[in-house]
């Protein structure tokens, strides 16, 4: 990833409200990190939007995940009634992680997905700083979360980020 073709671009505040992702979810005020029974199987989902819904799930070894399959079984889940995109998520350094994506309408990488793969990485403390480097479809992004101004930011080429 060469600095000169870099450019950084805002996605603004993440919307965690279950109501707003929309997530049909009770528990808590956040669907962080809560389980979902999907084909007979627990996985842990923390929903979020920037302006479309994802659920996050981390793995411990993303190569291992059949993420067509259930990418789908978990963004067709009821719980999301407007459908999600999936994110599987495998931590990978102190600051790092790995990502794969299952998107709801078939369009491939967004910096939406991305953005959602590191804010779910810092607010289920996988990730202890503010700034995660995330390795997505052979390419490096860097994703910043000023909680301060409510401000996320993704860093990557141009010709993936521009709009």
């Amino acid at each position: 990833m060469s600095a000169a073709n870099n450019i950084t671009i805002s996605l603004g505040k993440p919307v965690t409200a279950p109501v707003l992702v929309p997530v049909e979810h009770k528990a808590t005020p956040m669907c962080i990190n809560n389980p979902f029974m999907v084909d007979g199987e627990c996985y842990r989902v923390t929903a979020l939007s920037f302006g479309n819904p994802h659920g996050v799930v981390f793995v411990d070894e993303l190569d291992n995940v059949d993420v067509q399959k259930t990418g789908e079984s978990l963004g067709t889940h009821v719980l999301f009634p407007k459908g999600a995109s999936i994110v599987f998520i495998q931590v990978t350094g102190e600051n790092s992680i790995k990502a794969r994506l299952w998107q709801r309408d078939g369009a491939g990488f967004t910096p939406e997905a991305a953005c959602a793969a590191g804010t779910a990485a810092i607010m289920c403390q996988k990730i202890l700083l503010n700034k995660v480097n995330i390795s997505m479809n052979d390419n490096i992004f860097t994703m910043e979360w000023n909680r301060g101004a409510g401000e996320v930011t993704l860093t990557g080429e141009k010709n993936l980020l521009n709009a």
